[in-house]
């Protein structure tokens, strides 16, 4: 890890910034701290999350979420089986010869806060990270900006598996392109969303 973030090869630097101590860089890991953008969804209002709806999930998108800036020194509690989107402090690039998991750091899994998807951080990823943060205990649980909250496994990308396009270019074609600030579930953004199209129409096309 010290090797990737101190190289002065900008294809293959690892960037971490900004890093508030030392401590936070294993040796196959870099915990990660809670920023100050929080969405907080709301009870929904329809029967369901239908992704196959393209107009009902962008309806839900719109209207069952509300955005908070944490203040420094202020709290926000989670409740149990409450679900929330954060976001890192920190600001990510990762070179192509690398990718992450997004995991629960396990003195706060002790408690009940999970990171609820272990997400992956593929090549190339350049922005801030939308942390989806669980209170599974069944009491409330005090949250600051700047706490330790989760933490980055990085794993080796095989040298014969590094696409060679990537290295000084384009590096990353996903759907959360350099979020600053903790990102809604974006559905029907890629062409891949062809699929959840197909099954809608082949959902309306059913018998009664």
């Amino acid at each position: 890890m010290i090797e990737a973030i101190e190289t002065d090869n900008y294809d293959h630097k690892l960037i971490v910034t900004p890093l508030l101590s030392e401590d936070q860089i294993g040796p196959g890991s870099i915990d990660v701290r809670l920023g100050s953008s929080i969405i907080v969804p709301r009870r929904t209002f329809v029967a369901s999350h239908d992704v196959t709806d393209e107009a009902q999930i962008q309806q839900v998108e719109r209207r069952l979420y509300d955005r908070v800036r944490l203040k420094y020194h202020s709290a926000f509690i989670l409740h149990p089986n409450q679900l929330i989107l954060a976001v890192t402090l920190e600001y990510l690039s990762i070179p192509p010869s690398l990718f992450c998991q997004v995991a629960s750091r396990s003195s706060w899994g002790r408690l009940g806060l999970v990171v609820a998807t272990a997400s992956v951080v593929q090549p190339g990823f350049k922005g801030c990270l939308t942390l989806e943060l669980a209170n599974l205990s069944d009491s409330p649980i005090a949250l600051y900006p700047g706490l330790l909250v989760g933490q980055l496994i990085f794993q080796q990308v095989v040298a014969g598996e590094v696409n060679p396009e990537m290295v000084g270019g384009d590096r990353y074609h996903g759907r959360y392109d350099c979020p600053t600030e903790a990102g809604l579930p974006q559905f029907f953004t890629r062409s891949l969303d062809q699929e959840m199209r197909f099954w809608g129409k082949a959902k309306s096309k059913q018998p009664l």
